[in-house]
């Protein structure tokens, strides 16, 4: 039995793109505590990002493009350095399966 890795980097960065509202709802509490200030922009962006970031995935996680090892790394590290490191995880384990696809 071999293993496909291609459904398993699907799923991986399905689980990413559906893991990316865990900080967005993270934010959005944040922000309804604080009282408004100039924290409160910085929230609403990171918000943003992370629901934004999540759709793309979603959207396109059966796309060729996700097939490349760097597309991947570079999906990675705007996750790593704007969403959270929650986000990283499961993307991590896609390119895991990614680099295994092209050996």
């Amino acid at each position: 039995m071999t293993p496909n890795y291609q459904k398993r980097t699907i799923f991986w960065l399905r689980f990413s793109g559906w893991f990316c509202l865990l900080p967005a709802s993270a934010y959005l509490s944040l922000l309804q505590m604080t009282t408004w200030s100039a924290y409160s922009y910085l929230y609403i962006a990171e918000i943003v990002i992370s629901i934004l970031l999540g759709v793309f995935v979603l959207t396109t996680a059966n796309s060729k493009k996700w097939q490349n090892p760097s597309n991947i790394m570079k999906l990675m590290i705007f996750a790593l350095v704007f969403t959270s490191f929650v986000v990283f995880i499961p993307l991590w384990f896609a390119y895991a399966n990614c680099r295994k696809i092209d050996n």
